[in-house]
């Protein structure tokens, strides 16, 4: 197993499909207690076109598959008895608390919690994952923010729902990980709309030929962010496109046949 800090990914050529290769932020790397990555396709047992570590059900794998594809990260984060925490996205701006009665069957696009015996995980392929600390490591959060989410602002409701449980907005850490860049985000009339209504001075919006435009989801979700009261020193961006990157899972590049990676943190 490795852990590389986003900007290495690069680097790194053709990792053996037996290694776990996480991407992690230097920013949450400094929260004590809490362990965090977000999965790149690298060091599962999932065969192609999901190969190797799909995260993702209903994709093609078994749950025995899946089971041990999260196991595998559990154990590379180091927190092998947590218990895997996801919920049904539905690509909206529901955010939910993780208690050890929660429901985990409900349907939202954000999770946090307090509890040290669960691991939080957004599941992705083009989203952009976004994964929360409280400074103190007392709380942690993660977030799937697609194009529909991100214009609901997903990110404010969950600094939003941090603020009513006690923790202040600018005691928080966020990491935004991968997710399909503006160089491959094409997107039409009705998207471009949506956005411009949601973040009116975006300058990450750029109309292309033919009523197209390209989106900048890192851009907005920041923006939204420090809108919320989010330093912008405490916001990390790990602008690695899906798309564009071999070694991340993208629907749009891979027009649907494909797995999804995660954004996974824990407290212990």
């Amino acid at each position: 197993m490795s852990f590389v800090v986003a900007p290495e990914l690069e680097k790194i050529r053709h990792p053996s499909e037996s290694s776990m290769l996480l991407l992690r932020s230097s920013l949450l790397n400094q929260v004590e207690g809490i362990e965090h990555g977000f999965t790149t396709r690298h060091g599962g047992i999932s065969e192609a076109p999901r190969d190797s570590l799909n995260l993702g059900r209903k994709l093609g794998d078994s749950a025995s598959i899946i089971r041990e594809n999260r196991n595998r990260v559990l154990n590379a984060l180091g927190v092998p008895n947590h218990t895997w925490v996801s919920i049904t996205q539905v690509h909206g701006n529901e955010v939910v608390e993780v208690t050890p009665n929660a429901n985990k069957a409900i349907e939202a696009d954000g999770l946090w919690t307090r509890s040290p015996e669960a691991a939080l995980a957004v599941t992705v392929a083009d989203c952009v994952p976004l994964l929360f600390a409280h400074q103190s490591g007392q709380a942690v959060a993660a977030v799937h923010a697609g194009w529909r989410g991100t214009v609901a602002n997903i990110a404010a409701e969950m600094v939003t729902r941090f603020k009513k449980a006690g923790f202040a907005s600018e005691e928080l850490v966020v990491a935004l990980g991968p997710g399909i860049g503006p160089c491959c985000f094409e997107i039409g009339a009705e998207v471009i709309e949506a956005i411009e209504v949601a973040f009116p001075s975006l300058r990450s919006l750029v109309k292309t030929d033919g009523g197209k435009g390209r989106a900048n989801l890192w851009d907005m979700n920041r923006i939204a962010l420090e809108k919320a009261g989010i330093l912008s020193s405490q916001i990390d961006v790990i602008d690695k496109c899906t798309s564009c990157t071999p070694d991340l899972f993208s629907y749009r590049r891979d027009q649907g046949s494909t797995g999804r990676q995660a954004g996974v943190i824990a407290r212990f």
